[in-house]
């Protein structure tokens, strides 16, 4: 499906892909000069790429750790990942097949003004958290896709409880999803300019060698108060659980969390944080 370990992958995320989300994150500024304004997302950054000499080319990603760089502020972000094949037509063009989807965290280090979002994303191993449960896609995000009645909670284990961090939100409910996303997600890898705090990710994929595979996390839903005033401490565990609702009860997610056992019907990631 995807191997991580051969290090030939490319990491992309997509900012502000369910509404709310960059006001709670306190983001919007940061998008404040760029031409494209109004609803939906704002553009894609990468969190990984295999380019030699570059930050990027660390590999960011852990099932069961995250680090937390000292003095920065360490938000967890709740997403689906998607696992695609990226292919390259004539004219540079790109185009993108899901194979599998899995929880991811797209943790942050909540940093106004930065120059790139990619600084914000990528500081080194266990900067990432990605369960190890990929869940395959017969159909990518065609129409009727079997992802398209997931959900997505997410849990904060502190003090011996877990209390929900963010919304516990439908899959669907993304602001672009399905066929539209997808094309979308081809527009921005085979032409989205360096503007503002986004990059140049046709040239960015060039450096990397044009990488056949891409984990690529397509937007974290809201926070709940807690989620939105709490930033991770070292000792806390943090929970995102993609679960189909048909065989999952939602009231069961934090005693699966707290045994981080994945079931039928569920891609659960569990991460311990603690300090570099």
């Amino acid at each position: 499906m995807i191997n991580l370990a051969a290090g030939r992958w490319a990491g992309f995320g997509i900012a502000g892909n369910f509404a709310g989300h960059l006001e709670q994150a306190g983001e919007v500024r940061d998008f404040a000069t760029l031409k494209k304004t109004g609803a939906g997302p704002k553009g894609m950054f990468p969190f990984h790429l295999s380019i030699e000499g570059h930050f990027l080319a660390v590999d960011p990603v852990s099932s069961s750790a995250m680090v937390l760089p000292e003095g920065a502020q360490v938000q967890g972000e709740p997403e689906v990942a998607l696992a695609c094949e990226l292919h390259y037509t004539a004219g540079n063009v790109v185009r993108v097949k899901p194979l599998a989807f899995a929880a991811f965290d797209d943790a942050s280090i909540r940093r106004e003004g930065a120059p790139k979002i990619s600084v914000k994303k990528n500081w080194g191993p266990d900067s990432k958290g990605l369960s190890s449960r990929w869940i395959k896609l017969a159909n990518g995000l065609d129409s009727g896709s079997g992802l398209d009645s997931w959900r997505i909670a997410s849990f904060l284990g502190r003090d011996g409880g877990w209390n929900a961090y963010g919304i516990d939100s439908p899959v669907a409910g993304y602001t672009l999803y399905g066929p539209d996303l997808i094309a979308w997600i081809e527009e921005k890898l085979t032409a989205q300019a360096d503007e503002g705090p986004l990059e140049n990710l046709p040239l960015l994929l060039s450096k990397a060698g044009r990488p056949e595979h891409a984990v690529i996390a397509i937007g974290a839903t809201r926070y709940t108060t807690l989620g939105e005033t709490t930033y991770f401490q070292p000792g806390d565990s943090f929970a995102v659980a993609v679960y189909d609702p048909e065989r999952i009860d939602s009231t069961l997610l934090p005693e699966l969390c707290s045994r981080s056992e994945s079931v039928d019907g569920l891609s659960l990631l569990v991460r311990k944080a603690h300090r570099i």
